[in-house]
């Protein structure tokens, strides 16, 4: 029905349409109403094959309306549709059946209501019957498209320019696209165009054009107009009938997404809209979105007696967020509240408003833009010029196993049936590791070929119900009452982008979901974190490159020669190997050499974790979960031919490496990014049985100072020996120099010769030291960059970051620095309470290297150690990113350092040291992180269960990490409370009182943890730990902590615990402790 319509309205089948034109329609009424002419052999128009039955309306009485609807009318009729019955719709077609009977009707009615079965079974001659009316419906005019610009000379073609969507074309591999978006209601702009797109396609002859909105009503429309034939479509996607319209496609081999919106002026409507749109914003191609988005951004955004300034409603709110999340930019920019600024405006400039944009992504150039006002609309026009470099284009990445896949039982009794004849296949190769190269390739093409038949179907399924919603929408403008079936077509939409969502969820790896939670900020985020590109780089030269293949040459120089071989000095690994103090004992010699099992095998697959990115094959842990009782045989087999040809297969061999910025320093610059090696699975199992065996010998070769790769040991006693040895020097004013060491790619400068003489000073044994040199044997890596592979280079030198084995084979090398320096007299370390004998020399986590030293004299030959140390095995000490905090009278020109010297605090594994305000910082830096992951959440709706298991999941562990080193502050426990709450209520004030939100749910709780009691009482038992333990004896930590706290013990029974050979976690002692603590804090 169209405004100003005085005919009656009839149903059929559930959906209304216009009655026959019994009442004459006056001029001054509007626009002529769809009438029904008695002629049906007109063309028919597209009708939805299929209509969900379980929304039929049920038998209503018949409905009238007549007179000129209002929108608020419109709107309410559409939302309380009226149903009427079969009768009605019986009699309704005799009207237009000259030979249909009237009784033969009311005799069909007569037989009674129809079941389920029938109401199936009636769909689609409920179809037919709408198609007949629906063919004799006069179809209104089509909207008047605004086309942001005509061509009017050949120079323009030349130098093309954009409206709201679009790339630049020329010689520059530049292209025009315009968003035509229908005058929206307030310009009351005629239509005067045939109910067809067709002659605007037709019209525009310079390139392809996409379409998408009713053709009956002016409310809608969207069109995008590219001017260049080299643009290539790959896929057209409507999000919602003449509001959305989405243009995957490419120019030059570079894959952009060209995104047109019309936002609806409802406020809930535009928010479901751009709901729908976030999804289209994850992809790793080049973005333009630009259209009518119905809503302001700023606080200059709109002025006039109606504005409210600064003011933005939920779909604004989201909108700036979607654009942020998607590191979008704003073409035109904030550039202030004046009239240049204002995208639409009435006619006699009273109100004015920016709520028309263009975005793009931050690898697109504009060159140039600016807004033009045009006589067919009040909106003006936004254009501009962009270039598409393609010097930051993503690549298509690596193959990866989706392993939702391995869940189908279709999907694994194939698997099953076709793995056990490639089994009989073994005999036809020359060796197990061809064979097995040989079935990762067919295993590849097995899921890629599912795969690519469950797109299909998704494919399939989506363009049916896409195709179905614009044919219900149409139907809903011309005056049907569709709203059931157009609900549930929406409905089934709304899944299928759930599905899209969770599909994204596997290839970001996500994990955690609340189960039936949408996607949201703190998932999108993660997504977009993955798809930044590397834009610019520093080369050897020191020459910054901003091309592809430039970005390319420019990492494969950089860590090929990184990897490169690293001779070691022989003398200099003499005197560091001759200090090996500890050698492995016989029972651990035996667990290394023994011959490996197909149970400690199974060990290692079950000790990874799902949801891990897969090396360059893309079969991840989950796939040899699920299929190990035929594939554990065949590795095992496998690692015994590699023992005996000592070389490894090719697959095994190779690494992908992944760049992770540090987020410190200069992007351009290689050395402040991490490379992470993805390696195959097959690979790590190896490497992980391995390192179970290794465990078992750690703890008798490392010395306790060292606190990473042992069983048993924790972080927390590096922490603690640093805090309380800074304590100890400041109470006794000790004249002394904190010296953290930073080594330059600690990781990837190991010397594989000098690694290999370490493994065999431990003694490890012949058989483990010959698996760790096949597994450093012809090995090779390709850097990821952007999404593209660069060319293979060897890998000589090293340890593999990603590899399992690696910190363990670290923690040995740097041993013997470690030994070197505990051992030399010239470097004087900080004497322990009550055993002056006994020095504080080094604390070591990993490759963090943290030293005392009483004397300038120490500190230079600490950096003469670290230099020989090089020489041997590859090391390489940064002197310009080590620090120096000096404690007590230093007199620098008599006794210079060669490291920076820090005058505040220090940080050392992320806790801040060296002054009064170090805990406080400490704190106020975690709450902040956990201020920011809580927002994240926020936007999330979840239950007061599921903000629980955030705070004990996400928020606990990020405040847990600082107990380690110190207590809980009582300014830090009021403000972890407040936030907890207003986390969990969204507002200030408490709906419950806080001690009954912590019981458990038996209780009638929430539980909602304690957080500050949890803080306290870790804290707590990390002291207990360090002192009521004997395996922390030996530890420097355990001395100088004892002394500060023996006054305490004694107080607690000190002399009854001493003599205990393990301490006894009873409750009343914790009370004890927690309690004491709290009055001490």
């Amino acid at each position: 029905m169209c405004p100003g319509s005085d005919s009656k309205v009839r149903s059929v089948g559930g959906f209304k349409e216009p009655a026959s034109g019994r009442n004459k329609i006056k001029p001054d009424q509007g626009p002529t109403p769809a009438l029904v002419p008695q002629n049906t052999e007109e063309e028919m128009p597209a009708i939805p094959e299929s209509v969900p039955t379980d929304n039929a309306p049920q038998p209503a009485s018949e409905s009238q309306e007549e007179g000129p609807w209002t929108k608020q009318e419109r709107r309410k009729r559409r939302h309380s549709p009226p149903q009427v019955t079969k009768k009605t719709r019986k009699k309704h077609l005799s009207n237009h059946n000259p030979n249909s009977d009237p009784e033969e009707s009311e005799e069909e009615e007569q037989q009674g209501n129809e079941g389920p079965d029938d109401q199936l079974d009636q769909v689609s001659r409920v179809l037919q019957e709408m198609r007949a009316l629906a063919s004799v419906m006069e179809a209104s005019p089509p909207p008047s498209p605004a086309i942001a610009e005509k061509e009017q000379t050949s120079r323009e073609e030349e130098e093309p320019e954009t409206s709201h969507v679009g790339e630049p074309a020329s010689k520059k591999h530049q292209a025009t696209v315009a968003k035509t978006t229908t005058p929206a209601p307030e310009t009351h702009q005629e239509p005067d165009q045939p109910s067809s797109y067709t002659h605007l396609e037709q019209q525009w002859a310079f390139g392809p054009s996409f379409w998408s909105g009713g053709n009956s009503s002016r409310s809608v429309g969207v069109a995008t107009l590219v001017r260049g034939r080299c643009f290539t479509v790959d896929s057209v996607t409507e999000l919602e009938g003449g509001r959305g319209l989405v243009v995957d496609g490419s120019r030059a081999g570079e894959p952009v997404r060209l995104i047109n919106v019309y936002a609806p002026s409802d406020v809930g409507e535009r928010r479901e809209l751009f709901q729908r749109l976030r999804p289209q914003l994850v992809t790793s191609r080049t973005i333009m979105m630009g259209g009518d988005f119905n809503c302001i951004l700023e606080s200059g955004g709109r002025c006039g007696t109606r504005a409210k300034e600064g003011w933005m409603d939920d779909g604004a709110k989201l909108l700036a967020e979607m654009v942020g999340e998607a590191s979008l930019t704003d073409v035109i920019g904030s550039m202030g509240a004046d009239a240049r600024n204002f995208t639409w405006s009435r006619p006699d400039g009273s109100v004015r408003s920016r709520i028309d944009f263009v975005f793009t992504s931050r690898s697109v150039r504009i060159r140039q833009h600016s807004m033009l006002t045009v006589h067919f609309s009040d909106h003006r026009a936004i254009r501009f010029q962009g270039e598409l470099t393609g010097k930051f284009l993503t690549g298509p990445g690596t193959w990866k196993l989706n392993s939702s896949l391995l869940g189908r039982e279709d999907v694994q009794e194939e698997l099953r049936r076709t793995y056990s004849e490639w089994q009989d296949m073994k005999d036809t190769f020359q060796s197990i590791g061809e064979w097995w190269e040989w079935v990762k390739g067919r295993i590849q093409d097995f899921f890629k070929n599912v795969g690519r038949k469950a797109a299909r179907g998704r494919k399939r399924e989506f363009s049916r119900l896409q195709q179905q919603l614009q044919e219900l929408h149409d139907l809903q403008l011309r005056g049907w009452d569709v709203m059931n079936p157009l609900e549930a077509v929406k409905k089934e939409l709304s899944e299928h982008f759930h599905e899209e969502s969770r599909r994204i969820i596997f290839r970001s790896k996500v994990e955690n979901l609340e189960k039936g939670e949408k996607c949201n900020s703190f998932f999108f985020k993660k997504v977009h974190s993955a798809h930044t590109p590397l834009v610019q780089l520093r080369n050897r030269e020191g020459i910054l490159c901003d091309t592809k293949e430039d970005i390319r040459k420019a990492v494969t120089h950089f860590y090929g020669d990184l990897y490169s071989e690293k001779r070691s000095d022989g003398d200099q690994a003499e005197r560091f190997l001759a200090g090996i103090p500890r050698k492995v004992s016989t029972p651990a010699r035996e667990v290394l050499n023994a011959p490996l099992t197909l149970e400690e095998l199974h060990i290692a697959v079950k000790s990874f974790k799902s949801g891990k990115t897969p090396g360059s094959d893309g079969l991840p842990i989950e796939f040899y979960t699920s299929l190990w009782d035929l594939v554990g045989p065949d590795l095992l087999e496998l690692y015994e031919e590699m023992e005996q040809e000592g070389v490894m297969p090719h697959t095994l061999r190779e690494g992908t490496i992944a760049l992770l910025y540090k987020h410190k320093g200069e992007r351009c610059d290689l050395k402040n990014w991490r490379p992470i090696s993805l390696l195959n699975v097959d690979y790590k199992i190896l490497a992980k049985t391995m390192v179970n065996r290794l465990k078992s010998a750690m703890g008798e070769l490392v010395h306790p100072d060292q606190t990473c790769g042992v069983p048993g040991r924790r972080v927390a006693d590096s922490l603690a020996l640093i805090r309380d040895t800074i304590q100890y020097i400041t109470d006794r004013n000790i004249h002394a120099a904190l010296v953290c060491l930073d080594q330059e790619k600690a990781f990837d400068r190991v010397s594989h010769e000098f690694m290999e003489r370490v493994l065999q000073g431990f003694g490890l044994g012949e058989r483990f030291c010959n698996y760790v040199r096949i597994m450093y044997t012809d090995i090779f890596s390709s850097v990821m960059v952007n999404g593209w592979k660069t060319d293979p280079f060897p890998i000589r030198s090293g340890v593999r970051q990603g590899c399992p084995l690696s910190p363990s084979l670290f923690v040995l090398v740097i041993e013997l620095l470690a030994e070197y320096i505990r051992k030399n007299p010239n470097i004087r370390g900080i004497p322990t309470p009550g055993d002056a004998k006994k020095e504080v020399k080094c604390s070591l986590y990993m490759d963090d290297v943290t030293l005392f030293c009483m004397d300038g004299k120490s500190v230079q030959s600490l950096l003469e150690a670290c230099k020989d140390f090089g020489k041997a095995s590859g090391a390489k000490i940064n002197v310009d990113k080590s620090q120096a905090k000096l404690f007590g009278r230093w007199d620098l020109c008599n006794e210079p350092l060669p490291f920076p010297v820090e005058a505040g605090l220090v940080k050392i594994l992320g806790i801040w040291f060296g002054g009064p305000g170090a805990a406080a910082k400490s704190w106020n830096k975690r709450l902040a992180k956990v201020k920011q992951k809580l927002g994240f959440w926020s936007l999330r709706h979840l239950s007061i269960e599921g903000k629980a298991l955030v705070l004990r999941n996400d928020a606990l562990p990020v405040l847990q990490y600082v107990t380690q080193a110190w207590p809980l502050l009582a300014n830090v426990a009021r403000a972890v409370n407040s936030m907890v709450f207003h986390f969990v209520w969204h507002s200030k004030m408490d709906r419950v009182k806080r001690t009954v939100m912590h019981k458990e749910h038996r209780k009638g709780g929430k539980a909602v943890p304690d957080i500050p009691t949890i803080l306290r009482a870790f804290f707590v038992c990390g002291c207990v730990r360090i002192t009521l333990t004997n395996e922390n004896k030996d530890h420097s930590a355990y001395r100088v902590f004892r002394f500060f706290l023996l006054p305490v013990w004694r107080r607690l029974g000190w002399d009854k615990w001493e003599n205990a050979t393990m301490f006894n976690w009873d409750l009343p002692w914790t009370r004890r402790l927690r309690s004491l603590w709290w009055n001490l804090g």
